[in-house]
């Protein structure tokens, strides 16, 4: 048997490994797939004619909003004044002499000018003197026009109030004693103790 190869069947053999090795090589350079770049997709900014309108504003509408909208007001300060305390007591006497005698059977009155220095020094001397005995006291300032009034309107038979002057006045309100002029603190202490069984005086 013959074993020899011939020519022609050798050529076809190397073609066949040549395209072999050409398709290995092929397939070695071929380029790897790669990672697919991520897709950002970015929004186009609004233009004028993608962003709506904003409604007609109307009277009817900005009547609505006010109405809707809180209101802030300003508090309201009520100034409120209180009723003027009336200058005449239930005894007829003025109100601050009345009330002294309410906590005391005997009250002291100076009676004085606050403009004189001589009453001022007779003002003190009563104090003194009714602080001594005891009692109450009650200044009374003829420059109140008031407060002068009432008292002078309440004197018994009428008259003008004694400047400077003392009065003492025994509870209900009945005048029991009167010094006209300067008067010493003795004095006053005396006449303030005598007044507790003194008679009521009928003028003035």
């Amino acid at each position: 048997m013959d074993l020899t190869v011939s020519r022609p069947i050798k050529i076809l053999a190397l073609v066949g490994v040549v395209a072999a090795v050409a398709g290995v090589a092929m397939l070695m350079l071929k380029p790897k797939p790669t990672a697919t770049a991520p897709v950002v997709i970015t929004k186009a900014p609004a233009t004028a004619a993608t962003i709506p309108a904003a409604p007609r504003r109307t009277a009817a509408t900005a009547a609505q909003a006010k109405a809707a909208a809180p209101t802030h007001r300003a508090p309201i300060h009520k100034i409120v004044h209180a009723a003027k305390l009336p200058i005449v007591g239930k005894n007829g006497l003025p109100r601050m002499i009345d009330q002294a005698l309410e906590s005391h059977r005997i009250v002291v009155v100076a009676v004085f000018d606050a403009q004189s220095a001589t009453d001022a020094i007779s003002f003190k001397e009563a104090k003194v003197g009714a602080a001594d005995a005891g009692v109450g006291f009650v200044g009374i300032n003829l420059l109140d026009s008031p407060l002068a009034a009432a008292l002078t309107s309440a004197l018994p038979g009428g008259g003008l109030l004694p400047a400077p002057g003392v009065l003492i006045y025994r509870r209900p309100g009945i005048l029991v004693e009167r010094l006209d002029g300067f008067t010493d603190k003795d004095v006053v202490a005396q006449a303030a103790a005598a007044s507790v069984t003194a008679p009521p005086l009928t003028g003035a």
